[in-house]
């Protein structure tokens, strides 16, 4: 049985926007709930989702990080899908920046789950070389993608107007390239939930019980393609998980 972390915002939190005051899907209808249906056999889910949150910036935001890893170990894979606020609560979105910081995060995650890579043991690295166990398998995830409606600029979350739609969307596609081109850095694992077909709510941000279920149904793909690349190393080098079926980075 393995064992993931996700670490994510409102929608890994399972926000329903139709909520008063903004609500919170029951948990039979959300995804992480619906994943772990899923693969009860195989892999236990455990999820850490904040409305609003966006990738770590304050000390308080990196000790919570630090605090649930520690407390959720052992793990396997630590997945994470954030970016999403960074882009929508700010009238300069930057798709740019808002990788750089999950670039940070990956290293923070690595350091406070004790690994040192992803890859086999090389001899510069000797925590690996020595033989100690490698640290859990990361996996970002880009966040779906970002098409706005009419209702979407009433809402707290959405920072712009109207005239801020294409900016919003230009930025979150950038964004799911410039993750997935940190991946391949960083020797991570990666998927595109940009490019699943999901429902949405009203805001045309938040999923929809329907997108929940649909998300799960890919996210369980995934964990099932990272779990059938044993026996090799979780992020082995040119290798990409993404809606389960892993491939080879051309």
């Amino acid at each position: 049985m393995k064992k993931a972390l996700f670490f994510g915002d409102s929608n890994t939190y399972g926000y329903d926007p139709a909520g008063f005051m903004g609500g919170r899907y029951p948990r039979g209808e959300r995804w992480t709930t619906l994943l772990q249906d899923r693969l009860e056999d195989s892999w236990m889910i455990e999820a850490d989702g904040l409305p609003g949150r966006a990738l770590p910036v304050t000390s308080y935001e990196w000790n919570y990080l630090r605090s649930l890893i520690r407390q959720a170990k052992p793990f396997d894979l630590f997945a994470v899908m954030l970016g999403t606020n960074d882009l929508l609560s700010t009238l300069r979105p930057d798709a740019a920046k808002t990788a750089r910081r999950m670039n940070e995060l990956i290293s923070f995650v690595q350091e406070a789950a004790g690994d040192h890579g992803q890859g086999p043991a090389r001899e510069e690295d000797p925590l690996q070389a020595s033989g100690e166990p490698a640290g859990p398998a990361i996996l970002i995830i880009a966040p779906p993608e970002i098409v706005l409606t009419d209702q979407s600029y009433a809402e707290p979350y959405v920072c712009g107007d109207r005239t801020y739609a294409q900016i919003y969307f230009k930025e979150g596609k950038k964004l799911s390239q410039y993750y997935g081109e940190l991946a391949a850095y960083r020797n991570v694992l990666f998927a595109d939930a940009s490019e699943w077909p999901l429902a949405f709510a009203y805001d045309g941000v938040h999923l929809s019980p329907e997108g929940h279920a649909a998300f799960a149904d890919h996210m369980a793909e995934v964990l099932a393609g990272i779990a059938a690349q044993t026996p090799a190393p979780a992020g082995a080098p040119g290798m990409t998980a993404d809606a389960g079926r892993l491939k080879e980075d051309r």
